[in-house]
């Protein structure tokens, strides 16, 4: 089964009192952490949040056996279990990632997950399939089989 994208957007990682600024993605595979660099973010301020930031690990969804929701001082944080880490991210839109996470583990269809986190235009999936290509998610190829897919709907 080809790779695609679920959900991505804007979260932090959290390592005990540090919190880093970064990018997440989740697909049909894996989950993919990106972080933004101290210098990106003094040099850009809020606007680094914009960006995808650098490739930092990702995550097999076959290594994942919880995620979980969980408190830290006064905000709520998912909280990805594997068999020999524990990984703590605050997400922005926290609901949308849980039930993209629950889909994804439980093996839904591609069609169960899109109803349940909606997908965009060929445009906006094209550019999923770029970001993944730019993080070295997907090689060269796998991008342009994509593409043709898309484009030839």
């Amino acid at each position: 089964m080809a790779e695609q994208i679920i959900l991505q957007g804007l979260c932090n990682q959290v390592k005990g009192a540090v919190v880093e600024n970064g990018h997440g993605m989740l697909t049909n595979q894996r989950f993919i952490y990106s972080k933004h660099s101290l210098a990106h973010i003094a040099v850009m301020g809020a606007f680094v949040n914009l960006t995808r930031g650098d490739f930092d690990f990702d995550i097999p969804l076959a290594d994942i056996t919880e995620v979980e929701e969980t408190k830290r001082l006064f905000s709520k944080i998912l909280v990805i279990h594997t068999k020999d880490a524990e990984y703590r991210f605050f997400f922005t839109k926290l609901e949308e990632w849980k039930i993209a996470f629950a889909n994804a583990l439980e093996g839904k269809s591609d069609t169960e997950q899109v109803q349940a986190v909606p997908s965009g235009s060929v445009a906006d999936e094209l550019l999923k399939f770029k970001n993944l290509l730019d993080a070295g998610a997907i090689t060269e190829d796998e991008y342009n089989a994509q593409k043709s897919r898309l484009l030839n709907q």
